[in-house]
C-alpha cells in the first residue's frame, strides 16, 4: 500500500517534466493575434502565447498538470479552484483528478489550453488586479460570455458592411460602425467571432476598376438640288387693282394748268371737286381729296410693276390698272455639305459604380418673375432671369450635346457587363409659341436621341452602338398649270427642288479591366495605354492655313481618322 502511494506521488511530481520532455522544441511560425475580449468575458487582458508549435501531446497526464504545462508555455499565471482538486466521491473518499491523453498539431499553447478547458467544462477567470487567472468550473446554466472585437476596414464603407453582417449575428450579438476611423465594433460570443471576422474579410476587398473608352462619331450629309424656272413671284399673291382715279406711288395727284388772271376763280377737277384757280404761275399741283386711291406699283421683292391709266389723251381720266409685274426665278444648282463630329471621352470607373461622360452646352430658358408691388403701385416689377438647369423629373432639359452614362460590372475573369445610356441632343431651329392674354410666349425646342441597353463585352473588345440615324428627304415642285405640262416648252414653266439630309451616329465603347501594372507612377498619362485623339490627325497642306516651315524636317502626315 505504501509502495502505491509513493508511486502515485512520483507520477504527480514528474508528470509536468515528462509532459514537457515529450514535446518537440517549439517551432514558431507566423504569429496569430488572439481576439480582444470585453468585460463580460471570463478571460480579459490576459497574456496569450501566440507561437504555433508543431505538436502538443499529453499521454496519461493528470488534467491539472496538463493545464499547468500549457499555462506555463502561454505565459499565464494560474491558480485552481480548491473545489476542483479536492473532489469527494459518493463514498466520501477523495477523487483523483482526471487523466488526459491528447495530441494537437499546429496550434498555440493558448489554443490548446482553451480546448482542454472547454472539453472538461472548466474556464479561466482573469483577475486584472493580480494578473492571475483562476481555473474554475463552468456554470451549466450560465450563458456563454460575450467578447468585443474591433475590426478595421481597408476598402469598404462601414455602413455597407454593417448591413451585411447584422443579419448573420445571433440575438445577443451586436455590430456598430465608427465612421471616423472606418472600424467595426463587434460584440459577440467567442465561438461566433471567428466566423464574423472571416465574413468581414471576404467582403472587405478592393473594388476592381474598369477603363471606359468611348468614341462618338456623328456625320451629317446634306444634298440639295434646285432646277427650273419658278413663277411663284408672278403667279402667287399677285397684287393688282383696277378702278377710277389716277395712279401714283402712295396716292393720286394731278397736274392742272391754271390761268393767271389775278382775279381768282374756280376749277372743276376730274373727281368733280371744285378748287380755287391758281393766281400765280403757269401751273400748279392740286390734290384730289375725294378720289384719292392708293396703288401698288410693285414691291421690293418683285421690283417694278405694270401701270396703265386713261390720264394721257383722255379727259377726264376715268380708269387705271396697276399690277406687281412679272417676276421669275431661274435655278440650276446643286449643293453638298458634309459635317463630322467626333468625341473621345475616356475615364476609369469602379466596378458597379455609374460614371458619366459628357460634352454639353446649356441653353438658357428665360423665366419671368414678378416682384412684390411697391407702396402705391398696382403691380410689381417683372424681371426675366435665365435658367440654365431646367429640370423635369430630375432630367435637365436645356442641356444639349453628347452624354454617355456607363455602369460597368465585372462578370467573371474576363467579361464586363455594361449598362449604357448614350444621348445626343441639340436645339431645334424652330421654336414653340403660345399666346396667353394677348401676349405671345416662345420657348425653345430640343431634339434628343438616346439608347438604353445592357451588354456583356470581353475585356479590351469594342461594342458598337448604332441606330440613332435620321434620313430626311424633301421634294418640292412648282408648275404653271397647262403650260408646265407642254412637251419641251413645259420646262420653262416648272421647277423642282430636292433635299436629302442624312445624319449618322455611331458609338464605340471599349471596356478594359484594369490591373495594378496598368498604372504608371510619375507620368502625365494615368494609364500605360494611350488614348487616341483628334489632335493626332495632322491636316494636309491643302487644308492647313499655317505657312510651311522649310527649316524643319519633313514629317509623315497621319491619315484622316476613319470610324
Amino acid at each position: 500500500m505504501k509502495t502505491e502511494k509513493v508511486f502515485a506521488l512520483l507520477v504527480a511530481v514528474l508528470a509536468p517534466c515528462l509532459a514537457t520532455l515529450s514535446q518537440p522544441a517549439l517551432t514558431p511560425t507566423a504569429p496569430v493575434v488572439p481576439p480582444l475580449v470585453g468585460p463580460d468575458s471570463s478571460f480579459t487582458n490576459a497574456p496569450a502565447g501566440n507561437e504555433v508549435v508543431d505538436v502538443v501531446a499529453f499521454d496519461g497526464v493528470a488534467l491539472p498538470d496538463a493545464i499547468r504545462t500549457l499555462a506555463l508555455q502561454a505565459g499565464l499565471n494560474i491558480e485552481f479552484d480548491p473545489r476542483l482538486l479536492n473532489g469527494v466521491g459518493p463514498d466520501g473518499r477523495p477523487v483523483s483528478p482526471p487523466v488526459v491523453t491528447e495530441k494537437w498539431k499546429k496550434v498555440t499553447a493558448m489554443q490548446a489550453l482553451q480546448a482542454l478547458l472547454d472539453n472538461w467544462g472548466w474556464q479561466l477567470q482573469w483577475d486584472p488586479r493580480t494578473s492571475i487567472a483562476r481555473v474554475t468550473a463552468k456554470d451549466p446554466a450560465a450563458l456563454e460570455p460575450l467578447v468585443v472585437a474591433v475590426v478595421p476596414l481597408r476598402y469598404s464603407e462601414p455602413s455597407n458592411i454593417v448591413v451585411e453582417i447584422a443579419g448573420t449575428l445571433s440575438v445577443r450579438s451586436t455590430i456598430v460602425q465608427d465612421k471616423r476611423t472606418r472600424q467595426l465594433v463587434i460584440r459577440t460570443t467567442e465561438k461566433e467571432l471567428p466566423g464574423v471576422e472571416a465574413l468581414i474579410t471576404q467582403l472587405d476587398t478592393a473594388t476592381r476598376q474598369v477603363l471606359i473608352e468611348a468614341k462618338i462619331v456623328e456625320t451629317t450629309k446634306d444634298i440639295t438640288s434646285a432646277k427650273g424656272i419658278d413663277w411663284t413671284g408672278t403667279l402667287a399673291n399677285q397684287h393688282f387693282s383696277f378702278g377710277n382715279g389716277l395712279t401714283g406711288g402712295s396716292g393720286t395727284s394731278i397736274t392742272q394748268t391754271g390761268t393767271p388772271n389775278g382775279t381768282g376763280g374756280t376749277t372743276t377737277l376730274p373727281g368733280s371737286t371744285t378748287v380755287p384757280t391758281p393766281t400765280t404761275g403757269s401751273s400748279s399741283i392740286f390734290s384730289n381729296l375725294t378720289s384719292l386711291t392708293t396703288t401698288i406699283p410693285g414691291t421690293a421683292a418683285t421690283g417694278g410693276g405694270i401701270s396703265a391709266n386713261t390720264a394721257k389723251g383722255f379727259s377726264p381720266a376715268t380708269a387705271f390698272l396697276n399690277a406687281d409685274g412679272v417676276s421669275a426665278v431661274l435655278s440650276f444648282l446643286n449643293t453638298d455639305a458634309d459635317t463630322k463630329s467626333i468625341s473621345f471621352p475616356r475615364t476609369v470607373a469602379l466596378d458597379g459604380v455609374p460614371t458619366t461622360l459628357m460634352v454639353v452646352q446649356n441653353i438658357p430658358v428665360f423665366e419671368q418673375t414678378q416682384s412684390a408691388p411697391a407702396a402705391g403701385a398696382s403691380q410689381g416689377l417683372a424681371t426675366l432671369l435665365p435658367n440654365y438647369e431646367k429640370k423635369v423629373n430630375g432630367v435637365i432639359l436645356n442641356e444639349v450635346g453628347v452624354k454617355l452614362i456607363v455602369t460597368p460590372r465585372i462578370a467573371g475573369p474576363t467579361n464586363v457587363l455594361l449598362q449604357l445610356a448614350p444621348e445626343i441632343s441639340q436645339k431645334d431651329a424652330l421654336v414653340a409659341s403660345e399666346t396667353l392674354n394677348g401676349q405671345v410666349n416662345t420657348a425653345p425646342i430640343f431634339d434628343r436621341r438616346a439608347i438604353t441597353t445592357e451588354a456583356s463585352i470581353p475585356t479590351g473588345y469594342t461594342l458598337v452602338l448604332g441606330g440613332l440615324d435620321t434620313d430626311s428627304i424633301t421634294k418640292n415642285y412648282t408648275k404653271v398649270p397647262f403650260l408646265g405640262d407642254l412637251p419641251g416648252l413645259g420646262s420653262l414653266f416648272r421647277s423642282n427642288s430636292k433635299s436629302d439630309t442624312k445624319d449618322r451616329i455611331l458609338i464605340f465603347v471599349t471596356p478594359t479591366i484594369i490591373s495594378d501594372s496598368d498604372f504608371q507612377p510619375g507620368q502625365t498619362t494615368f494609364l500605360a495605354r494611350k488614348a487616341s485623339s483628334v489632335s493626332d490627325v495632322k491636316p494636309s497642306a491643302w487644308d492647313n492655313g499655317e505657312p510651311y516651315d522649310w527649316t524643319k524636317p519633313k514629317q509623315d502626315v497621319k491619315p484622316e481618322y476613319q470610324p
